[in-house]
């Protein structure tokens, strides 16, 4: 027997694991970290890829907003590289007074004061405006046409009157849009509510009781319609300048790109695919992940991402133990309320006929626990856990001895530390 540990909020848990019954282990490849982040932020700045440098973008006097991610997104570590990024454009003659920051909320919750801090950094909070969008907000959106996927387009006046725009974020694996950071920063971010719902039925095939379309996955972007309506969208609104982080699993920084918002994101998730993409031969009958801590668990809603590359990895039916403390609940008010449906058919009907985020989120947690036996060591109250389909537990040696119940003898177990992040790919 070994003694294992997975991030836990801002902590740990530990349990002991016959290592005989260790098939996989998924640790991100090992990278080279960024030791001088102004100077990669700089670099990055002024030889952009399909773009040319902002100081060529950006003229004195001119309005620039700045999107960046919200507290969800926290692992991006916004602070450490933005104000790099705005003593640039101060240095360009742009001033303070000129620059708006506009956090990318979606349909996520309004940040606090203490949130926006964390978010932007202590100097660059006390210099530079601060704004949450609002999707319900209609009258702080501006309709700007329809997409060829029929997406009605509504995005932030800010965005639409500013004379630049800047997209900032990370990149990562993504559920659905098959790698978060790039164009997302328009869409969701800064979106309007129908233009986030329309875009994220794309998700599911058209008809009834036809499922998850299989393109909308993670790792996939060519063929992905939700991606694709994505950049369109991102494309007719058109930003002017992208700088997006690639970090590896212990939040230092291992790459910046810049410049056009797609292609230099596009390799951004080259990089994800090396680091984070997996190879697996053979998959397994109980995984043990971790969402990766704090902020990655800090509702279930943000959870399900953690959930989705579990399944890449385990056989169907297998178990799921999954560790993620929730500190701030499910995350949306109306989570709970979609697992009234008793099943997967009738949720995917209601959510074709009254989409929403939320809904979708739970609709993929549902499918989960369809799909596998998930055991789910939370702070969520153990009725909720219940009623999600999933079996609560107080302690991975806890969830573990439920799991080779579950399973057959001797099962053969696949360790995911950090499960936001690593994506198992079966060769």
């Amino acid at each position: 027997m070994k003694n294992y540990s997975f991030k836990y909020g801002r902590g740990e848990l530990l349990c002991k694991i016959n290592e005989k019954l260790i098939l996989n282990t998924l640790l991100p490849r090992v990278a080279a970290p960024i030791i001088d982040v102004k100077e990669a932020v700089i670099r990055a700045i002024e030889n952009p890829t399909a773009s040319a440098s902002l100081k060529n973008v950006i003229k004195k006097g001119e309005t620039v907003v700045i999107v960046v991610s919200d507290i969800t997104r926290l692992w991006i570590k916004t602070d450490q590289f933005l104000i790099h990024l705005i003593d640039y454009l101060n240095a360009m003659g742009v001033e303070d007074s000129h620059i708006d920051i506009l956090i990318a909320l979606g349909t996520h919750r309004p940040s606090n004061e203490g949130e926006k801090q964390a978010i932007v950094g202590n100097e660059v909070y006390n210099r530079i405006k601060i704004h949450d969008h609002d999707c319900f907000d209609s009258k702080g959106l501006d309709y700007v046409g329809e997409s060829s996927f029929n997406t009605p387009i509504f995005i932030n006046k800010r965005i639409v009157k500013a004379d630049r725009v800047i997209l900032t974020g990370g990149i990562a694996f993504h559920l659905f849009a098959g790698f978060g950071g790039g164009a997302k920063g328009m869409v969701p971010g800064v979106a309007g509510l129908e233009t986030i719902q329309h875009n994220h039925r794309l998700t599911f095939n058209e008809g009834i009781n036809t499922g998850l379309n299989p393109k909308a996955a993670s790792n996939k972007i060519d063929g992905n319609p939700m991606r694709e309506d994505i950049t369109e969208i991102c494309r007719m609104i058109n930003p002017d300048f992208l700088i997006n982080a690639v970090l590896d699993a212990d939040g230092r920084f291992l790459k910046f790109v810049a410049g056009d918002f797609q292609e230099a994101w596009l390799e951004g998730c080259e990089i994800i695919r090396e680091v984070y993409g997996i190879e697996l031969k053979e998959k397994s009958d109980i995984i043990i992940a971790s969402a990766g801590g704090y902020p990655k668990d800090i509702n279930l809603y943000q959870t399900v991402k953690t959930m989705d590359n579990c399944l890449y990895g385990g056989k169907e039916n297998s178990v799921i133990i999954l560790a993620s403390e929730c500190s701030d609940g499910l995350g949306a008010s109306e989570f709970l309320n979609w697992f009234q449906y008793k099943t997967l058919e009738e949720m995917e009907k209601a959510l074709k006929k009254n989409f929403t985020v939320p809904g979708y989120a739970a609709y993929k947690a549902a499918y989960t626990g369809v799909y596998r036996k998930l055991i789910l060591i939370s702070t969520l109250p153990r009725d909720h856990v219940e009623k999600l389909g999933f079996l609560p537990a107080n302690s991975l040696d806890e969830a573990l001895d439920l799991a080779c119940k579950l399973s057959p003898l001797e099962p053969k177990i696949t360790l995911m530390p950090y499960g936001g992040n690593t994506l198992p790919i079966i060769n």
